[in-house]
């Protein structure tokens, strides 16, 4: 009985370990005090190359699918823009230690690639930074997810800007919103 209690426990603590993974992937946010999002319509690019070393057609990717979610915000691609983006993509090795057993004398070591998508916006005429957001994920190096990677740039691009910013542009023959 004794047993069949442990194996209980063991599978709960498991599937508790399992949920966080869920909410992958883990998006941050800041705003800079006082930025006024509802005075920005137009968006320019920083950085027109990618980081030495990442595929360029992904790194092309990822700045279509952060241009897409903010033109449905909203927002146009100009030169200058009224914000200046910079977009940032790394991975770090990690490694993380578990230990359970009796008096923690099991000892399980994971290691594993988290890849990080960095998105800083800054106020064109100022150059003061307006907003910073990060989601970071799980990777395999080798063979990117873009499944994850588009994941990861709309729920970052939901939290841009804070408030709402932007309003979208109305369809061809709408009438205006009153």
């Amino acid at each position: 009985m004794q047993r069949r209690s442990f194996l209980l426990l063991a599978s709960a603590a498991a599937s508790a370990l399992a949920l966080p993974a869920a909410a992958r992937p883990q998006i941050s946010t800041d705003t800079a005090p006082g930025a006024d999002f509802a005075s920005y319509k137009t968006f320019a690019w920083v950085n027109a190359q990618p980081p030495r070393g990442m595929n360029p057609i992904a790194f092309d990717r990822i700045r279509t699918t952060v241009e897409n979610g903010l033109a449905a915000k909203g927002y146009q691609k100009a030169d200058p823009g009224d914000l200046s983006l910079i977009l940032s993509v790394g991975a770090r090795e990690k490694t993380q230690f578990e230990s359970w057993g009796r008096f923690g004398l099991q000892t399980d070591v994971y290691q594993y690639t988290q890849g990080k998508l960095v998105l800083d916006a800054f106020d064109t005429s100022t150059r003061q930074a307006v907003w910073h957001g990060q989601a970071s994920e799980t990777i395999n190096p080798e063979k990117p997810d873009y499944t994850k990677i588009d994941e990861g740039v709309a729920k970052l691009i939901a939290k841009f800007p804070p408030g709402g910013g932007a309003a979208a542009a109305p369809a061809p023959g709408a009438a205006p919103q009153q």
